[in-house]
């Protein structure tokens, strides 16, 4: 296992509170930027774990505090096959090479960026019982890349269209994906308690960057904001690729 510095956690920590509000105010994305910035420093066989701990208290936050708005059908049926999904990505996970696992979250990144940028997009109808197979694709590759996020919000916004409703959703979707890969790295022998200090550090951070999101979630503008996430994106993506 490899011990972070004091200096890492910081940059961790400052790094948590911005990506969670970023992704309460966003509805997804600021997880992925979290886990590129992490593998800067650390291996994908850390990261992907230790970021799900990051990610399952900024979404168990989110739910809570948009429990109201979330849509309960579609959530029902994401979660049926998502465990199977996580069962086949953690043994896919297993037997795969780190280096490969980096420049397959960047390459996944370029990827969920330029789907979100197709116009096309905007006019998909999504029927809710494909939610089955997209909460069991979603378990594989959250094990195997850990940021799906981005293109879940895509799919999402086809079936729902009030704000509140798909972060709040979006929230219920990490919140559970997330849980089962923590369960599901426990079972496999990966030792969440090495990272204590590291959790001390950034949990609190991710639970008030949560908060101010959620605050500020109908008074900030989209535009210019996601411009600036997309571009942090792409240059964490291209080193992901390159070295």
């Amino acid at each position: 296992m490899l011990e972070l510095s004091l200096s890492e956690n910081i940059i961790l920590a400052v790094l948590s509170f911005f990506t969670a509000l970023m992704t309460s105010i966003a509805g997804a994305g600021g997880g992925t930027v979290l886990l590129a910035a992490m593998l800067q420093f650390m291996n994908p066989a850390e990261a992907i774990p230790v970021h799900g701990v990051i990610q399952f208290t900024s979404n168990i936050t989110r739910t809570w505090l948009l429990r109201k708005f979330v849509n309960w059908n579609i959530i029902f049926k994401f979660s049926l096959l998502l465990p199977i999904g996580i069962f086949i990505g953690l043994k896919i996970f297993q037997n795969i090479d780190g280096d490969n696992i980096k420049n397959l979250i960047g390459f996944f990144i370029l990827l969920a960026l330029g789907i979100q940028n197709l116009k096309i997009t905007n006019s998909l109808n999504i029927p809710t019982n494909l939610y089955l197979i997209v909460g069991f694709f979603t378990g594989i590759l959250n094990i195997l890349v850990g940021v799906i996020a981005p293109l879940l919000a895509v799919i999402v916004k086809q079936s729902i269209s009030e704000k509140k409703s798909i972060v709040g959703t979006l929230g219920y979707f990490g919140l559970i994906g997330n849980l089962i890969k923590i369960i599901g790295f426990t079972f496999i022998g990966f030792s969440f308690f090495e990272y204590i200090d590291t959790f001390l550090m950034i949990l609190p951070a991710t639970l008030i960057g949560s908060r101010i999101g959620q605050l500020l979630l109908l008074k900030i503008s989209n535009k210019i904001f996601m411009r600036i996430f997309q571009l942090v994106l792409i240059f964490l993506a291209i080193r992901l690729l390159i070295i």
